[in-house]
């Protein structure tokens, strides 16, 4: 996984996720996303707690979860 400014060659790829100090502000998230991914400014940034280590969600209990990012991310943005 690549995270510095260095050209890309044929062997890198960019990481698909970062893990933050609890304490980072949005600002970094958001000025490492511009830069670091090139990516627009977020509408939305979603931050989870906590480890995943031994965790266990069955599919049921998955597909509430994920349908509740969803409303919370759409009731948030500016697009409906």
């Amino acid at each position: 996984m690549k995270f510095d400014e260095n050209e890309l060659d044929s062997n890198s790829r960019l990481s698909q996720y970062i893990r933050l100090k609890l304490d980072t502000s949005a600002e970094t998230v958001v000025k490492f996303m511009k830069t670091g991914w090139r990516l627009p400014t977020p509408d939305l940034i979603i931050s989870v707690t906590g480890g995943a280590k031994s965790f266990e969600m069955s599919t049921r209990l998955r597909k509430i979860f994920q349908r509740g990012l969803v409303a919370a991310a759409v009731t948030t943005s500016k697009i409906l």
